[in-house]
């Protein structure tokens, strides 16, 4: 199992002590690009899906995750 199907899973499983930096990296390996940083809050884009504003802090609440799986969700139909 390479690390990228590893990080999918544990986003996947929708954890509460996902560090910033692990979601940052999910984020752009699946396509999405850091478009600025404002304050605390980093700004995440992609053609055809939602801009997604996530703050700077570990762990990252989990509101966030899903709210990261619900605007990507369909990136992974083929990923696992």
């Amino acid at each position: 199992m390479s690390r990228k199907e590893k990080r999918l899973k544990r986003l996947l499983g929708q954890p509460k002590n996902l560090r910033f930096a692990e979601l940052e990296r999910i984020l752009l390996q699946v396509g999405y690009v850091r478009d600025r940083t404002r304050g605390s809050h980093a700004v995440y884009v992609k053609d055809g899906y939602p801009t997604l504003t996530i703050p700077v802090i570990s762990p990252v609440k989990s509101y966030l995750v899903k709210q990261v799986l619900a605007a990507i969700e369909d990136l992974f139909d083929g990923a696992l």
